[in-house]
């Protein structure tokens, strides 16, 4: 299959305005866009109050929006992607079981919680990212329907993490999936060819400057379906706490998350936890340290230390955190014995979706043909992959 061609933000646009017109038979009045993220360093470690490294894309969604007076009040909503339109209810609204809708939906709940009174809702929805890939496709429908509703109706808070805090508990609470605050962090706070690093227990950030030009990414995605509501997400966090609430015990002392582990106090008394517990633990524990170190090396403009420590936390999700899959790890090993590649990984929550590969934007289109012919060689079917950019977080158009 050819590197995949992704729309631009303005034919996203006029898309969802066309859509907007003729699904609901009047104009939108407000544009807005989010972007998928491609998480660099930091798997799993937000929400153990970690560290991570991530990137905003370019490949994003849009939303053409508008407001009108019925009652009951609703939300009406298109998506092109789906090819589906849906009505919910907004007095007290429910979830549907296993559609998008949820996320639009628990987005506006949370913005009535919030003290917005919110009218009937109409949306058409427009997207370049594929879903289920790991890229976050799902914070970016809510950092979008989050920005129009803003836009329209005011009450934007004056703290923007607390947009990024909104949509968070819209996925953790609405949805389902307990989450951590990476997602939702990257597709707001996003900034063209900049990497984003946070500090998930304390929400400080910075932005840190891509060091010189000629670097590209390229997503390949592997079609292994990518859902984490299904309960295995949950079950690594629940194994994350059990080895926070163990390594308290046997540390003697306060241990909020796992962050607060150091990586020699942990290897002093790792065999006492359970081995599942401790995995992933370690997993965590080694990832964070290999954030910091991302860090450093990204001050240092030092891309290729960078792209090594890509490498171990694959190496890592995969031995230790369990949330790797064959298909990742053909993408990953096969990528690293190509011309051009500096470094790669599995991105977001694993169990299939997505790996993230930085390299020499000179080599990018050899490089998708070559893993893409190694990927039919090895799996007789072809390889999606789409070469991106950094982009900026998300706003309204």
């Amino acid at each position: 299959m050819p590197p995949e061609i992704s729309p631009s933000c303005e034919q996203l646009a006029l898309r969802a305005r066309e859509n907007y017109e003729e699904q609901f038979e009047a104009a939108p009045q407000a544009l807005s866009r989010a972007p998928g993220r491609l998480e660099i360093l930091g798997n799993h470690t937000d929400y153990n109050n970690g560290y991570i490294l991530s990137v905003a894309l370019e490949l994003s969604v849009v939303i053409a929006a508008g407001q009108e007076e019925t009652s009951p009040r609703r939300l009406g909503a298109w998506s092109s992607t789906f090819n589906e339109r849906i009505d919910a209810g907004l007095e007290e609204p429910a979830p549907l079981a296993g559609s998008w809708i949820n996320y639009p939906l628990g987005v506006l709940r949370e913005l009535e919680r919030s003290g917005i009174r919110l009218p009937s809702i109409n949306l058409a929805i427009e997207s370049s990212l594929p879903t289920g890939a790991g890229v976050s496709s799902s914070a970016a429908l809510e950092l979008a329907t989050a920005e129009a509703a803003y836009g329209m109706l005011g009450g934007r808070p004056g703290d923007p993490m607390e947009e990024a805090r909104l949509c968070r508990r819209a996925e953790n609470d609405f949805v389902g999936v307990p989450c951590g605050i990476l997602d939702q962090f990257s597709s707001l706070f996003g900034k063209r060819d900049h990497f984003l690093f946070l500090d998930c227990g304390t929400l400080e950030y910075d932005r840190l400057s891509l060091p010189g030009a000629g670097l590209a990414i390229v997503i390949a995605d592997s079609r292994v379906k990518h859902a984490l509501i299904d309960g295995q997400y949950a079950r690594l966090r629940a194994h994350c706490a059990s080895a926070t609430q163990r390594l308290g015990e046997l540390l003697d002392r306060p241990v909020p998350s796992l962050r607060d582990v150091g990586l020699e106090e942990f290897l002093e008394c790792r065999d006492e936890v359970e081995e599942e517990d401790r995995k992933r633990a370690e997993h965590v524990i080694r990832e964070n340290s290999r954030v910091l170190s991302g860090v450093e090396a990204l001050r240092r403009k030092d891309i290729v230390r960078l792209g090594e420590l890509m490498l171990e936390s694959h190496s890592s999700s995969r031995e230790l955190f369990g949330n790797s899959c064959d298909e990742l790890d053909f993408l990953v090993e096969t990528a690293s014995g190509l011309p051009g590649f500096i470094g790669g990984k599995l991105s977001g929550g694993g169990f299939g979706g997505a790996t993230v590969n930085l390299g020499e934007e000179d080599s990018a289109g050899e490089f998708q043909e070559r893993l893409s012919t190694e990927w039919n060689h090895r799996f007789a079917a072809p390889l999606r992959t789409l070469q991106t950019r950094i982009g900026n977080g998300a706003r309204l158009l």
